[in-house]
């Protein structure tokens, strides 16, 4: 059975690349002092005691999803994947070890050439409309996702465009065929935690798929959606999981999202008990909850080990930083302690790199070659010098445009990082407008650089669909002097740069890059991906192809009596209850609200 999303409107290239910049988290920050506590996180808290059954909640969130839920098609950010996760459930999910393994399905098989995936559905799910959940419906799901049924979804089909086909083994299994080896797909079903899998009543609603949601998950949705105020979920009371103790889940009775842009909005609000949890990456929130949180009136969890990461990023394809030495003349211009002080109350760690210290790929600062990196302070000196290399290659003076956030945070953040480029003898402009065309700016291409935030703690395979190209493209960027010109034979152009890939928003071709995402993607062996995935940081470092600034930690705050934030332990193959692993700590894409509960 062949299913049609049918967006309310026709989706352009340009809104999918901002709907998928809107998946991974990415934002106009890396100087906003929007980010996270990276420096003081603590360690989720496990309770033996028996939760308690009823109830409701008020879970504040950092922005509104006003183009709902139609999942394919759906621009999530963080907050709208949280809404999704109490709604939807997904394929597989990450465990606190960060292997991914099966949720709807009871087990996820590749073949000896990791090219078919046979993906056995867990017997017994209903959706909250009392259909079943059978490998038909798993298959126009990922028919959706993959864009296999419909042309005109352009979202998700960048993260799925190395599977062939999906095809019905019988009725709880489906196979999907891909086209070269994947040894990490199963990362991608669960795609940050916003590939769920809905009902076929909502994937047939057309127009009104946004709003018709129908899942599988703990929360059931009754119409109960006034954008920019509330959106409430009640319980599924037929949901397919039980906790440890046998009890059903979820343990509250209704749950109720509310959108909080301001962040003193969101810190009186939590002060006052107006809102029972909330998710934020605000440095700002973090900081004036700290005392509450310090004498004890107020709690919260966080994780350091799987963070987001916020810097400059970069338009390699025209000037100046289609040379490499403007781009280290930025890099070492910037004095990140002092910016960390000013701007982030000292709660950020600096980030040398797009990954983690729990993520595959991550280099802790030892294994840098000398050199390669600016110290914490920055070094004024080496920034004049690279600024003064520039000119000799350009004959110009280094001069851009920085484009930020519209908000006054945003402008005191940008007009610190244009003090230090003062210092260095680089003239830096300022170019503010709304975050929405700030991104769709960088979408097409019509920025210098701007402050980012992106790629979330899960596997560095995540990664392939914002930094891989066709090879037929690369340039010749191991070359120092080739370098320079950023191409060593640009061929015919695609998409009007030099990379196919139209996710890669820098538009950098690195044969090096590209060959340790493939390694990372195809070769089983753990050594192997560790090993590329660490070449891949550390060619980043040696290009300089961003200006990595900041670990962003998601943090949740909760009020004393709020319990089961990271949710309840997960199912095995034989048992799908919570008598397994324990969950993902990482909070970049939310929480399991499941295990929420109030003593």
């Amino acid at each position: 059975m062949a299913t049609r999303l049918r967006a309310r409107h026709h989706l352009t290239i340009a809104s999918a690349m901002l709907a998928f910049a809107l998946v991974a988290g990415a934002c106009s920050s890396g100087g906003s002092g929007k980010s996270g506590n990276g420096g003081k996180s603590t360690t989720p808290s496990t309770s033996n005691a028996k939760p308690k059954e009823g109830g409701s909640m008020t879970f504040a969130l950092e922005a509104e999803t006003t183009g709902g839920w139609c999942l394919p098609e759906a621009q999530l950010a963080a907050g709208g994947i949280q809404v999704a996760r109490a709604i939807y459930d997904t394929l597989t999910v990450p465990d606190s070890k960060g292997d991914y393994i099966p949720f709807l399905a009871q087990s996820v098989t590749p073949s000896a050439d990791y090219k078919t995936w046979t993906i056995k559905i867990r017997p017994g799910i209903k959706f909250q409309d009392g259909t079943d959940l059978t490998g038909q419906v798993v298959k126009d799901n990922l028919d959706e996702y993959t864009g296999l049924t419909d042309s005109t979804n352009l979202l998700l089909r960048f993260n799925f465009d190395q599977v062939k086909d999906v095809k019905l083994v019988d009725a709880m299994t489906v196979a999907v065929n891909t086209k070269i080896p994947w040894v990490s797909f199963p990362s991608h079903l669960y795609g940050y935690g916003r590939v769920g899998i809905a009902a076929e009543a909502q994937l047939k609603a057309g127009k009104n798929c946004f709003k018709t949601m129908i899942g599988t998950g703990p929360f059931a949705f009754k119409g109960d959606w006034q954008v920019n105020d509330h959106l409430t979920v009640v319980k599924n009371p037929n949901y397919w999981r039980k906790d440890k103790f046998g009890q059903q889940l979820p343990y509250l009775d209704k749950l109720t999202f509310i959108p909080v842009t301001d962040p003193s909005r969101l810190t009186s609000g939590l002060q006052t008990k107006l809102y029972d949890l909330a998710t934020t990456d605000s440095t700002d929130v973090i900081n004036d909850l700290s005392s509450a949180h310090t004498n004890g009136t107020l709690n919260w969890d966080q994780d350091s080990k799987y963070p987001e990461i916020t810097y400059a990023i970069f338009n390699t394809t025209k000037a100046p930083f289609d040379n490499i030495n403007a781009r280290k003349a930025y890099a070492w211009a910037v004095n990140s302690q002092e910016y960390n002080q000013i701007r982030q109350h000292g709660l950020q760690q600096r980030a040398y790199g797009p990954f983690g210290a729990n993520v595959l790929g991550y280099v802790p600062l030892s294994g840098y070659p000398a050199g390669e990196i600016p110290p914490p302070t920055g070094d004024t000196t080496k920034a004049k010098a690279f600024a003064a290399s520039y000119k000799q290659d350009t004959g110009q003076n280094l001069s851009f445009t920085y484009t930020t956030a519209s908000d006054s945070s945003s402008l005191q953040s940008a007009q610190l990082i244009a003090s230090y480029m003062k210092k260095a003898g680089i003239t830096m402009s300022i170019k503010q407008e709304e975050q929405s065309a700030n991104i769709n700016d960088v979408i097409a291409g019509s920025y210098q650089v701007s402050g980012w935030r992106n790629h979330p703690g899960f596997d560095p395979d995540d990664q392939w669909v914002w930094w891989h190209c066709a090879d037929t493209q690369t340039p010749a960027v191991n070359d120092p002097k080739l370098n320079e010109k950023h191409i060593a034979d640009p061929g015919p152009p695609v998409n009007g740069n030099n990379c196919d890939n139209l996710v890669n928003f820098s538009h950098f071709n690195d044969s090096k890059i590209n060959k340790d995402l493939t390694t990372g993607r195809e070769n089983p062996d753990p050594a192997a991906r560790k090993a590329a995935y660490e070449d891949l940081n550390l060619e980043f470092t040696k290009q300089v192809w961003e200006a990595w600034g900041y670990y962003s930690i998601w943090t949740i705050p909760e009020q004393t009596n709020v319990n089961g934030v990271l949710g309840p332990n997960l199912p095995t193959a034989t048992n799908a209850n919570a008598v397994g692993n324990a969950p993902f700590p990482g909070l970049t894409s939310g929480t399991d609200v499941s295990g929420l509960w109030k003593s």
